[in-house]
């Protein structure tokens, strides 16, 4: 049998999480003018190899709606982390592109950025992390799932 109160509790507990993440994130990243939903767009835009990715890719990436994007866009392109361009092909599409700029700072961090990371998870172990990522991916999976019904 199914227990109903610890999936309430991961339920509520994901909220909580993400909260608590966003909070620490932003302290941390606030030294340098940046908030976590600002390096989130960076590191959605990066996963694009071959051309600059539209807004509406980044948005349905990120599971957001265009309009925050844009908004968020438009802080980093204040700050010259990204430029807002329109497609040459099609003018209706506008493009994200990082810029050098946004490039030298994420690498310049690279290490702290790292050891934060590392912080998080020193009380995990490897068996624990890998669980841990099976099982939002399963509910990723699941998630999407029921996006689409």
């Amino acid at each position: 049998m199914i227990d109903m109160d610890k999936q309430r509790y991961i339920f509520g507990s994901l909220f909580l999480l993400a909260n608590k993440l966003q909070v620490i994130g932003d302290q941390y990243l606030g030294k340098d003018d940046m908030t976590t939903k600002q390096w989130f767009l960076t590191v959605m835009i990066s996963q694009f190899h071959d051309k600059p990715p539209t807004l509406s890719e980044v948005a349905e990436l990120m599971g957001s709606s265009r309009q925050n994007v844009k908004q968020l866009a438009l802080k980093l392109e204040e700050k010259e982390f990204l430029r807002i361009e329109r497609d040459e092909q099609d003018a209706r599409a506008i493009r994200l592109k990082l810029t050098e700029k946004s490039q030298c700072f994420w690498e310049k961090r690279q290490d702290q950025d790292n050891q934060f990371i590392m912080d998080l998870f020193s009380s995990f172990s490897e068996e624990e992390i890998s669980t841990m990522t099976n099982c939002f991916e399963k509910l990723a999976r699941k998630i999407e799932t029921m996006e689409n019904l």
